[in-house]
């Protein structure tokens, strides 16, 4: 089996177990400060692990829920079981996963998957990016004429009052500036041109490495808040296609 065989399977037996649960009675309890959890979080998670283990891409596993001993490797993996738990949690349709293949500190191959929407992405480095099989591109369009994803973090006062003040920015400049409540799909949506970029504050691995390369494979562009290339690890995410790239940029300064 390939790589990009192995994570689409994957992706969709993770997917199919979170539509089981899906508006049915789930169980939501808080795990941080505005932050939920489900038991299907914890179900889809320990699906993606064993596959992984099964599998002849077993590498050490950095994941949402239980965080894994990833540090100082070369080769490891980036999951999350479930993008959008509070969508999820109140039968909200706008959820998604993401699985993503890391080397050298760089990701190489990684699926996001829209279980609803029936909609998987995957990219692969070197090799471009892919909507249900169908090759994807992120259209030049200018800040002007873009929609923008803006999210942020619900973790204290100061990353609220951040939050807004970037969506303040990006709504003077943006054609409108949208929050669906999964990341995993603003990404997804500007690598095939539904959204014109994401602005994401307080970003983790999990969230942000799968999506990057969908859209870095599409043509598009992905820093931090300072222009620095993408890091799985980079604090700020700032993503955009070729031409507006740089207006995201200024319009957040």
């Amino acid at each position: 089996m390939t790589r990009r065989a192995f994570l689409e399977k994957t992706a969709k037996k993770a997917g199919k177990l979170l539509m089981e649960h899906f508006g049915g009675n789930v169980h939501a309890r808080e795990k941080a400060v505005k932050d939920w959890i489900t038991d299907a979080d914890l179900a889809a998670e320990e699906l993606i692990l064993k596959e992984i283990r099964d599998s002849r891409f077993d590498a050490p596993v950095l994941s949402e829920e239980h965080g894994g001993h990833w540090k100082d490797e070369d080769t490891f993996w980036i999951i999350d079981p479930l993008d959008g738990t509070m969508n999820f949690a109140i039968q909200n349709p706008l959820f998604g996963l993401n699985i993503a293949y890391v080397q050298n500190g760089k990701p190489q191959a990684a699926v996001t998957f829209l279980p609803y929407l029936r909609e998987l992405f995957y990219a692969e480095k070197g090799r471009g990016a892919w909507l249900n099989g169908k090759k994807i591109s992120c259209p030049r369009k200018p800040l002007k004429q873009s929609i923008v994803f803006a999210t942020f973090s619900y973790a204290s006062q100061k990353s609220i009052e951040d939050g807004l003040f970037y969506e303040e920015r990006l709504a003077k400049k943006a054609l409108r500036v949208r929050n669906p409540g999964a990341l995993s799909m603003g990404l997804s949506y500007v690598a095939c041109g539904r959204y014109g970029g994401v602005v994401h504050h307080a970003a983790t691995a999990w969230d942000i490495t799968a999506g990057a390369l969908l859209i870095q494979e599409a043509g598009g562009k992905v820093t931090d808040f300072r222009g620095k290339p993408f890091d799985p690890f980079m604090p700020t995410l700032c993503a955009g296609n070729a031409q507006n790239h740089a207006e995201l940029l200024k319009a957040i300064q």
